[in-house]
């Protein structure tokens, strides 16, 4: 009968057993260099270019957004655009003005600063 260490738990029966098993395992099968011949003779992968990267990822991208903005009315959007505007008094079109140049700004400096390695 094998001694219970004290530190392991009941919970680690798992642990104990996988550890007993890799114990007791066969060793590595040799396989002469076959397993380094084979991947020395598969052909090296190409690396994209930034603009194919980018590219792969814009044309999904663009696609999706055009079919997901063929289903809505782009009438029926720039009408309740062009009131929610109009019924906007000075100060609210201000703050909302201010928001997105806030926004912006921000965006901005968090690209800058990563790109600086400052974040």
């Amino acid at each position: 009968m094998m001694k219970q260490d004290p530190t392991v738990s009941q919970d680690d029966g798992f642990d104990n057993f996988l550890r007993m098993q890799l114990q007791h395992s066969q060793p590595y099968l040799m396989d002469d260099n076959f397993s380094a011949q084979v991947m020395a003779a598969l052909p090296a992968s190409r690396k994209l270019s930034l603009w194919q990267e980018r590219l792969i990822m814009l044309v999904p991208c663009l696609v999706i957004s055009l079919l997901v903005l063929s289903q809505f009315s782009l009438i029926a959007f720039l009408v309740k655009g062009w009131t929610w505007l109009m019924t906007l008094d000075t100060t609210s079109l201000l703050g909302v003005g201010l928001s997105i140049s806030a926004s912006a700004i921000s965006g901005a400096s968090f690209w800058f600063a990563k790109q600086f390695k400052l974040i």
